[in-house]
């Protein structure tokens, strides 16, 4: 028959044999040897044994931990500086319960009050039923979490910069749009700063006029307004700027071919939530036609 007792150190290889001899009197040693912290309670939740790693993250010496509560130490609050009960700990669950816990992302705190972002494994070791001890490993997850911190910034930058070539592209379209419209309709369109100064007008104005658009923008829009009417439309404008009530005045335009034709010239404001002006549209249509047949006859 074949043995079913596990194998001690005289059944191996003598130099595996030798080996395992020396991790069973070492044990300290090579928990040192480990990069996680590691730390062992009693069922009560008091420090029995801490490796080097554990004690140089927590900020404490061997003696200042051991025969301590780990709890009071360095889990007594949350994250966002609120208690954390002991009643409420899966450390202490697996003492009470027997049961494993892993826990991604919590907080342990330092000797010097500084919180130390972990994650961690609570394992119960039993002796036949009973929980003879906690063994605690945990990692600090610092750079990991800057690392993400900084993906995630990054990702919502971009996501930022998505929305706002969105937003421009939509601008883009509206205004595409609106110019579109405003070429297509038989008027003279035009817009305006608060100060009233001409900012844009279409191509079907400056047609109107045998000039470039750009000559019209700012005040260029007097010099083709018939000199008797002038003083008038300006009065009539500068109200407007000052009160913000709708703009609307007759008055004279000279054409490309030098004839002055009637127009009634119209303007809204548009304004903000404030109630300030921050635009106007305004449309100058040719009614030179009505005007004469209203004229009396001679």
């Amino acid at each position: 028959m074949h043995s079913t007792h596990s194998p001690t150190p005289a059944d191996l290889d003598p130099l595996v044999a030798s080996a395992l001899r020396l991790i069973r009197e070492r044990a300290p040693d090579v928990l040192n040897a480990i990069d996680d912290g590691i730390y062992c309670l009693d069922p009560r939740g008091r420090t029995i044994f801490v490796n080097e790693t554990a004690a140089r993250l927590l900020g404490y010496t061997n003696r200042e931990i051991l025969g301590k509560p780990m709890h009071e130490l360095t889990h007594h609050h949350y994250a966002d500086g609120s208690v954390f009960p002991e009643s409420e700990c899966p450390i202490r669950f697996s003492a009470t319960d027997a049961v494993q816990h892993r826990v991604g992302g919590d907080t342990f705190w330092t000797k010097s009050g500084k919180p130390l972002p972990v994650d961690y494994t609570s394992i119960p070791i039993k002796d036949g039923r009973e929980v003879a001890a906690v063994v605690v490993t945990f990692r600090d997850i610092s750079d990991q979490q800057r690392v993400e911190e900084q993906a995630l910034r990054l990702r919502r930058e971009d996501e930022a910069l998505a929305a706002a070539r969105a937003a421009r592209e939509a601008l883009r379209a509206s205004e595409a749009r609106y110019r579109f419209l405003a070429e297509a309709i038989p008027v003279l369109v035009w817009t305006a700063l608060p100060d009233g100064q001409l900012d844009y007008v279409t191509e079907r104005t400056g047609r109107y006029f045998g000039l470039a658009p750009d000559t019209l923008l700012r005040d260029g829009w007097k010099d083709v307004i018939h000199p008797d009417d002038l003083p008038d439309v300006a009065a009539r404008w500068r109200h407007s700027l000052e009160t913000g009530e709708p703009y609307k005045v007759e008055f004279r335009l000279r054409a490309a071919d030098g004839a002055y034709r009637w127009h009634v010239g119209n303007a809204l404001a548009q304004v903000d939530d404030a109630g300030n002006v921050v635009r106007w549209f305004g449309t100058n249509t040719d009614i030179d036609d009505q005007k004469r047949d209203q004229a009396p006859e001679s």
